[in-house]
């Protein structure tokens, strides 16, 4: 049995105000520990299950703001492929040195494609990939929704789905050495998954790939020759303030857009949702996870500013040091990410 042991960081009231605020200086955070008990005699502690999912409710209503620093931009350069302006879907990115690599659907052409594209912010231009995958006659497959992806320090891990929930998905790895300027490429290897895989994180220290679906109702664990080892659904992310799932079995938290693994952390940003029930805005958030598979875990929460009208942690998000880099928006003639400083507190 697990029990739920604390819940740190709950709202005071700011008098002068009369509004909600967290007392941790400006840093949104929850802190779940979960410890296995053994025995005879301990009943299931149904109370604190549904603790969790009310608190981010009321916590998603007063967002806090992100990091003492300023959130700075910088631009990219317009999408041109083949000569030609051009737009993509945004999905995911990875930062690499000075490159910045993203996955995004091309919507501009019938039919769309899976795109995965290199750029620096001193280019003036792109290095673009088709990653569509062919169908068994050669043909344009309808995976044409590249996910949010990370390395692994030699390769490239992306999910290509159906654009459409619950639809079919195959991942993908790409080596880095065998991306160059021009020429195809070819996946090193690829495995299918019968869900819409969105999101991809990969620690090869751990030997473990997740794969969160749509809206983050599933999270898959595979090993790194993408054998099933596990599976969380249910209490087991709602424990950890993960997906969104209307109806009366439902759960309120965070669906994920994109996650690294780095280090010992895990990293994951997207949408809080509580479907069914209005949450003020701004609705990103980013979790970072310690021990995330281990029966005891923790977690610490960070509200993301709202850069208007964008909501930051849209889609994709990247992690270097302490800072994390967001690509809300689609590409087209201007493109920003945004650079947010993530300082939890301890």
């Amino acid at each position: 049995m697990r029990t739920f042991q604390q819940v740190q960081n709950l709202f005071r009231r700011d008098s002068s105000r009369g509004e909600s605020n967290v007392s941790s200086g400006g840093v949104d955070r929850i802190v779940s520990k979960w410890r296995g008990i053994g025995g005879p005699g301990f009943w299931y502690p149904l109370l604190a299950w549904a603790i969790l999912p009310v608190f981010l409710v009321l916590r998603a209503a007063a967002p806090a703001p992100a990091g003492r620093g300023a959130v700075t931009s910088l631009s990219l350069p317009p999408l041109r492929i083949e000569g030609q302006a051009a737009t993509a879907h945004t999905q995911g990115v990875e930062v690499i040195g000075d490159d910045f690599y993203v996955t995004a659907r091309r919507e501009d052409v019938h039919p769309s494609r899976a795109l995965l594209l290199r750029t620096n912010p001193r280019r003036t231009d792109w290095d673009v990939w088709d990653i569509t995958p062919r169908g068994t006659g050669g043909e344009s497959s309808v995976l044409d929704h590249p996910g949010g992806f990370q390395s692994d320090g030699r390769r490239l891990w992306i999910p290509v789905a159906e654009s459409r929930r619950n639809g079919r998905s195959v991942v993908r790895t790409y080596a880095l050495a065998d991306l160059r300027s021009g020429a195809p490429v070819k996946p090193e290897r690829e495995f299918p998954v019968d869900d819409h895989i969105g999101a991809l994180a990969v620690s090869a220290r751990h030997k473990v790939l997740l794969g969160a679906n749509w809206d983050t109702e599933t999270v898959y664990v595979w090993d790194l020759a993408g054998h099933l080892q596990r599976t969380l659904r249910g209490d087991a992310l709602k424990s950890r303030g993960l997906g969104a799932v209307a109806g009366p079995e439902g759960r309120v938290g965070l669906a994920i857009q994109d996650w690294k693994w780095r280090g010992e952390f895990l990293y994951a940003g997207g949408l809080f949702k509580a479907p069914g029930q209005n949450v003020a805005q701004p609705l990103s958030r980013w979790w970072r996870f310690s021990h995330f598979l281990e029966p005891e875990f923790t977690v610490q929460s960070l509200a993301l500013p709202m850069i208007l009208p964008v909501e930051v942690a849209h889609e994709a998000m990247a992690i270097t040091g302490r800072a994390g880099f967001f690509l809300p928006e689609d590409l087209g003639t201007t493109n920003r990410v945004f650079r947010v400083p993530l300082s939890p507190r301890k």
